[in-house]
């Protein structure tokens, strides 16, 4: 039986919509809520140009709405006030009620800073965190410059997109997460941290969190996967010079303090 050409259109709308919503978070992670937009704008028009691909299937696809538009039958005038009256209030109302939100209580409160192993596995290689009080790219200062540059280029490449241009958790994909990527530059994040708990969250990310405590909430990936120890230390080096935050120093009994400007 042969298909209309708007039945395989929204068939085609109806696949995409499921394999943005369904497949792709079960086999990797949710789209963030913009991206997912313009992936449906991107298949409705990729749709439009099939359908007008040819003189036949556009005058197929077309000649339905024609119809509503112009025909002077007793089943259109009615459909015409269904289809250009009620379905947009029916989408204005659900879409200005969506957006106001609901009286849904907060959440329960979530330890922000975790507390970090002593230890730590990266790519085989067993690293001590309480024994880092300072980060190996600091130790090499005559090229401390240059790491901090390499950081800066590591993270355009990587960590841009979510914790933005200005390190302040804004990113392009930053509205797609709950809570929002953390904010660098506020004096609640890494201010308060040592590098060594810093390479600690970003080398094994959201997946990597202690069990304590939980429900944690972090999208944070698994930069081990992708990036080297010294890169890792090198986004961090960039990190603390950009914001002008210093970081804390660990002392040999595992605890934090202070590091001075």
């Amino acid at each position: 039986m042969r298909l209309s050409i708007h039945l395989k259109s929204l068939l085609t709308l109806i696949a995409a919509i499921f394999v943005f919503s369904v497949v792709v978070p079960y086999v990797s992670a949710p789209i963030p809520g913009q991206l997912y937009g313009w992936y449906v704008i991107t298949t409705l028009f990729v749709i439009y140009l099939y359908v007008s691909s040819s003189e036949a299937s556009w005058e197929e696809f077309i000649s339905p709405v024609r119809q509503l538009l112009l025909a002077r039958t007793a089943l259109m005038k009615p459909l015409r006030i269904v289809v250009f009256i009620v379905v947009p209030l029916i989408c204005g109302w659900y879409f200005s009620t969506w957006a106001a939100g609901g009286a849904t209580p907060p959440g329960g409160l979530r330890v922000i800073h975790p507390t970090p192993p002593s230890s730590v596995n990266f790519q085989g290689k067993q690293l001590v965190l309480q024994d880092i009080s300072v980060s190996p790219i600091r130790e090499d200062e005559a090229h401390l410059a240059e790491h901090i540059e390499n950081g800066r280029i590591i993270y355009y490449e990587n960590c841009f997109f979510c914790h933005g241009d200005a390190l302040q958790g804004k990113g392009h994909f930053a509205q797609g997460f709950n809570p929002a990527p953390a904010d660098f530059q506020a004096s609640g994040t890494i201010a308060q941290l040592s590098e060594s708990y810093l390479f600690w969250r970003i080398a094994k990310g959201g997946p990597g969190l202690p069990s304590e405590s939980t429900p944690w909430d972090s999208a944070m990936p698994i930069w081990e996967d992708f990036l080297t120890e010294e890169e890792i230390w090198q986004v961090i080096a960039y990190l603390y010079d950009t914001t002008g935050h210093e970081p804390r120093v660990m002392d040999h009994g595992g605890g934090d303090h202070g590091g001075g400007h």
